[in-house]
């Protein structure tokens, strides 16, 4: 089983997609069966953020993915 970690999105008005773009090529080459994302998943806690949040996360090519607010 492999597990892949990342953290701290801070998916927000300073969110780099360029660079989370890259690192969902990255971590899909590696077909991990778990992705846990921690940390901070937005940058100011707003509901929209969260939103773009979680339809970036479906960018990733895996079972299961677990996420741990920071």
């Amino acid at each position: 089983m492999l597990i892949v970690q990342i953290s701290d999105l801070h998916v927000g008005s300073q969110f780099l997609q360029n660079k989370f773009d890259q690192l969902v090529d990255e971590v899909n080459q590696l077909n991990p069966d778990v992705i846990v994302v921690t940390g901070d998943l937005t940058n100011e806690g707003l509901m929209q953020e969260y939103e773009e949040c979680k339809t970036l996360l479906t960018k990733f090519n895996t079972k299961k993915i677990i996420t741990i607010s920071g």
